[in-house]
């Protein structure tokens, strides 16, 4: 690949996301949800009526995002959140419609993602964050639903996001290829396929171009450099900035001071 940047239309997308159990109860004031009871974190088991007002949670946040002037939305249910947690066999053992077996608990995603393309217009972009592994994730299973998330023509695009898009899985039966294969090879369809995991130059984007994706999606390096774009159409050997930084050189990128906070764990 010449460049790993194109210069294209672009689109605005907000992304949607509830912390869960994650969410410490000091910060929200409230005793933080899970699908299942966590004594680790103090959290308390939704009903089956608040998993529905979850559901429409979100759909009514991407109504509003429509209404805003945004051109989609991308639900998050990657890194531990709530919809990440409803697909962990370890986290979720509830015994009614959102528990159980992968279809029972990846229900709260299909029915978020179906009720927002059923009740936003038809060109607005729905989009889905998933992870992989760690939080009891497994990898078949993730893979079985990004692949019916696709076949459904439910989403515009996966955003994968692998931690590392150059690692192997972490588990023993899917060791021996990397972890960002196991999705290329999906059927996807119409659908774009984005990854995200320690990309940070412009070589490192073109790999997994070369690899198969659509595109990449930049975490770190977008931060470092609020210019990536711009820099990476200029010079292709350009990366990001070694870690760690000063605050002030963050600052420089534009940060503000509560980001800063975050950035220093």
């Amino acid at each position: 690949m010449a460049a790993a940047i194109k210069a294209k239309d672009s689109i605005a997308v907000v992304q949607l996301h509830h912390a869960g159990m994650r969410a410490p109860a000091a910060l929200i004031g409230e005793q933080p949800h899970c699908p299942s009871t966590d004594e680790e974190t103090g959290a308390r088991t939704l009903s089956t009526g608040e998993v529905g007002a979850l559901v429409e949670d979100f759909i009514l946040a991407a109504k509003r995002a429509e209404a805003a002037g945004f051109d989609g939305v991308e639900v998050h249910g990657a890194h531990g959140y709530i919809l990440s947690q409803f697909l962990s066999p370890e986290i979720n053992r509830r015994e009614d419609e959102y528990g159980g077996d992968l279809a029972g608990r990846s229900r709260v995603i299909f029915d978020i993602v179906n009720g927002i393309r059923a009740r936003c217009k038809p060109d607005f972009n729905v989009s889905i964050r998933l992870s992989p592994e760690r939080f009891g994730l497994r990898l078949a299973e993730v893979r079985e639903v990004a692949q019916g998330l696709m076949a459904e023509g439910a989403i515009d695009f996966l955003d994968m996001s692998l931690w590392d898009v150059f690692k192997e899985p972490v588990e023993e039966d899917f060791k021996g290829r990397g972890l960002l294969s196991y999705f290329t090879d999906l059927d996807r369809g119409d659908v774009k396929l984005g990854v995200a995991g320690k990309v940070n130059s412009v070589r490192s984007a073109n790999q997994c171009l070369d690899q198969g994706v659509d595109f990449v999606l930049l975490g770190r390096a977008a931060i470092l450099h609020h210019d990536f774009p711009l820099q990476a159409m200029g010079n292709p050997d350009f990366q990001s900035t070694p870690l760690p930084v000063s605050a002030d050189y963050l600052r420089a990128q534009g940060l503000g001071e509560d980001f800063l906070v975050y950035m220093s764990n």
